[in-house]
């Protein structure tokens, strides 16, 4: 055995309690003061409001975890509809850029005519 395991056998090693030991545990004992029923009845009501309180911050931050996603999946729809106005906007400029295009080779044509 090592010096240490020694040190801590002796440490441990039971040892008999000095006289008058029990009574002075006993006589401090009856001395504290004992809990009255309302401050037994408010760590009661501490004990079950707890699991309570929990869920409730538990749905609360679900509830804001949906509304962040609510807010995020708007966000990205807003992306797209400005994404398709802008691809819309180009085509038809394509499209008015032809009709001006096509007036004018018809214009062209009947000037030449006359």
């Amino acid at each position: 055995m090592t010096e240490f395991e020694q040190q801590l056998a002796q440490a441990l090693e039971r040892r008999e309690p000095p006289a008058g030991f029990t009574s002075r545990v006993l006589a401090a004992a009856s001395q504290q003061p004992t809990r009255s029923r309302w401050q037994a009845w408010r760590w009661a009501f501490a004990l079950r409001a707890a699991p309570v309180m929990a869920a409730l911050l538990v749905v609360a931050g679900g509830a804001l975890y949906q509304n962040y996603e609510r807010i995020e999946r708007g966000e990205a729809a807003k992306q797209q509809l400005l994404l398709a106005v802008k691809i819309a906007g180009a085509k038809l400029y394509d499209a008015r850029q032809r009709v001006v295009s096509i007036g004018e080779i018809r214009g062209a044509g009947t000037e030449e005519e006359q």
